[in-house]
């Protein structure tokens, strides 16, 4: 027994002719008629019909590592502010209690005092050798190299969605390329039969028929397995539930004005994985700066004002304290620290001529790969207009077999294969034109085309 996994009202009379024809009996028929039935109230009661920005829009609101990828992109930016990178003074509300014990050897005698006090203190670094400002321009640039990592992996879901919806589509292409060939072949048995009955065509005959039909049957049920599992697919990308029913526009348009030229302006421009390496380097270029700052002196500011009261012995009050403000200024010049500043200073040259390395092999890169493509895009739609040809001359050739095999003019042999042609035409022009979107939408991501909405 043969069933499509996927049942419609299209598909009712071209099952049941099936099992006509393929001599099952009557309870078995019956069996077809109720999952028949099942099959077309799931389809008709939960399909929706899915377009692409409408997956890309459902993917960038639910998908989890678009969503953590926005969440570590807001991580980058919190962190660019110019407290992090000391430019700020720190104000603290200090409390401290000491005890004091000093003996008087002349006198032979101990003084013993606390000391109490609460204080507002007050503290700012006035310069550093610029290390305050080399790490805040440090931050600026990890907080731009957070967004474009985040960037690039939305777009990389993007890709993954598309990608996925257009498997999505081929298999749908595929499943209706089958749905038609069993049609076809179920047309032929029954015809053959209806020879056998009159006389007019052998055993051997309708023995070639079911053959061809049966395989066709297979076919068909492959066919729908390819289908659910793209299906499922998809919907695992969008972060639903992989058992939602959906349908998936077919049609295909392609974008006219694109060419290789503009695609490497936008590369250059908007490329994420290349605009990551450029912010490396000027990371590497702040490193230095930092690490340079440590041959500087420091020079720090300190005030304080507040409460103390010192009182004999061990005791800690404060019932009549006196008020005070002081100020200090202080400088530290660096002299020996055992060469960690120089070797410091070292490896941050070397870490910049490192990626300044990078970035010179990202832009080699970069051009290959919008080159290689480039190539693999205007090739696929060579090999799309190629097929568009093809399938032209198969569908004419399948008539004309048709009609002579009407008239008894054509072998089974002939028939079966025009037909095969006719299948092999359809199911490549199908994988044909998808696969020239799929290469135009990588173009579309490399040039910085692919539009990516803020949520």
């Amino acid at each position: 027994m043969s069933l499509p996994f996927l049942c419609d009202n299209n598909l009712f009379v071209m099952i049941m002719n099936h099992a006509m024809h393929s001599g099952f009996q009557p309870q078995r028929i019956l069996l077809l008629l109720l999952l028949i039935m099942m099959c077309s109230v799931r389809t008709a009661s939960a399909s929706e019909l899915l377009s692409l920005d409408e997956a890309i829009s459902i993917a960038m609101e639910h998908n989890p590592d678009i969503r953590v990828a926005r969440g570590e992109e807001r991580i980058a930016r919190n962190k660019v502010n110019i407290g992090n990178a000391g430019l700020l003074p720190s104000i603290d509300l200090v409390g401290s209690v000491s005890y004091q014990n000093t003996e008087d050897a002349q006198l032979s005698s101990m003084d013993e005092s606390t000391t109490t006090s609460a204080k507002l203190q007050a503290s700012y670094t006035l310069f550093d050798g610029f290390g305050n400002i080399y790490t805040f321009r440090k931050l600026k640039t990890a907080g731009r190299l957070g967004s474009l990592q985040a960037k690039n992996r939305i777009e990389q879901i993007i890709l993954d969605v598309s990608e996925a919806y257009y498997r999505f589509a081929d298999a749908t292409a595929q499943l209706d390329v089958a749905r038609k060939a069993l049609s076809i072949s179920d047309e032929r048995l029954r015809r053959a039969r209806l020879r056998s009955e009159y006389g007019q065509a052998n055993s051997l005959e309708v023995l070639s028929a079911t053959v061809d039909a049966n395989a066709d049957s297979v076919a068909s049920m492959q066919a729908g397995l390819e289908y659910n599992a793209a299906r499922r697919s998809l919907n695992l990308l969008l972060h639903r539930p992989v058992s939602t029913l959906c349908s998936v526009e077919t049609d295909v348009q392609f974008v006219p004005d694109m060419t290789r030229e503009r695609v490497l302006e936008g590369a250059r421009q908007s490329f994420a994985e290349y605009r990551i390496a450029e912010e490396s380097v000027r990371q590497a270029q702040h490193e230095l700066g930092i690490a340079r700052s440590d041959f500087f002196p420091e020079i720090s500011m300190q005030a304080n004002y507040g409460y103390s009261q010192t009182d004999p012995g061990l005791m800690v009050d404060m019932d009549d304290p006196s008020e005070g403000f002081s100020a200090s200024l202080t400088m530290t010049l660096p002299l020996f620290n055992g060469f960690r500043s120089s070797i410091a200073h070292q490896n941050a040259r070397i870490a910049l001529q490192n990626s300044q390395v990078r970035l010179e092999q990202a832009a080699i890169e970069l051009e290959g790969l919008v080159g290689d493509t480039w190539d693999a895009y205007r090739n696929s739609l060579d090999i799309l207009d190629f097929q568009q040809k093809n399938l032209e001359t198969a569908e004419l050739n399948f008539r004309r077999t048709n009609e002579l095999y009407v008239l008894g003019q054509a072998t089974n042999t002939t028939f079966r294969e025009a037909q095969l042609n006719l299948i092999s035409a359809r199911q490549a022009i199908a994988s044909a034109r998808y696969e020239a979107k799929l290469f135009e939408i990588r173009l579309m991501r490399i040039g910085g085309f692919l539009v990516i909405s803020e949520k």
